[in-house]
């Protein structure tokens, strides 16, 4: 796997969540024209849920036809993604993919890696003045029936969406019910790595 700023790659198949289609109507062009520069680099794009936000009007479906013409599309249903057509979670090679709203099927987690999103993970970095918040993917290892997974938790694509600041407060998402993350890294979409455990919380 490698890390593409707010992306990831599975060999020819780049992987993107958190879309949220409409949250900004006026964003979505500028958005749609973000992941069809991804895209025409790989043959395979992976959207890992939430393609539309939830009670926004946007022309999804048209976006959605527009990025199939230039890349195989494989759809991965959030709980934004209401009237999408999609699966709940899927393989690829030792990797399984899911939103991480709900808990997929539990074959998927004999993969040796998982990866998923739903929680718009960010860091907060305190300064003299304040602080920042930075959208950020999260690198970890858990343990599940004492084998080690590695893990990664996208950040949201649409850098419009609000986000979590995983060192102040727990994410949305079962994975971070189940799991502890203290000690995961945060890595920055300029590909800067913070160590959680290392960030000071203000």
């Amino acid at each position: 796997m490698k890390i593409l700023g707010d992306a990831v790659s599975i060999g020819k198949k780049a992987v993107i969540a958190d879309l949220h289609f409409g949250l900004i109507p006026t964003y979505d062009r500028e958005l749609l024209e973000k992941i069809l520069k991804l895209a025409e680099r790989f043959q395979t794009l992976i959207i890992a849920g939430d393609i539309r936000h939830l009670g926004k009007k946007s022309p999804v479906q048209e976006f959605l036809e527009e990025i199939s013409e230039i890349v195989e599309l494989i759809l991965i249903k959030g709980n934004h993604d209401i009237g999408i057509t999609g699966q709940k979670a899927v393989k690829i090679g030792k990797f399984s993919i899911f939103h991480g709203h709900a808990i997929p099927d539990e074959s998927f987690f004999e993969s040796k890696n998982l990866i998923f999103a739903h929680a718009h993970p960010s860091v907060f970095i305190p300064s003299e003045v304040g602080g920042i918040k930075e959208r950020a993917l999260l690198s970890g290892v858990i343990k599940i029936r004492d084998e080690e997974k590695r893990v990664a938790v996208l950040p949201a694509f649409n850098e419009l969406c609000s986000s979590t600041a995983v060192n102040l407060e727990k994410p949305a998402g079962f994975m971070f019910r189940r799991f502890d993350y203290s000690e995961w890294d945060a890595i920055l979409p300029d590909g800067t790595v913070l160590s959680l455990k290392s960030i000071p919380k203000r």
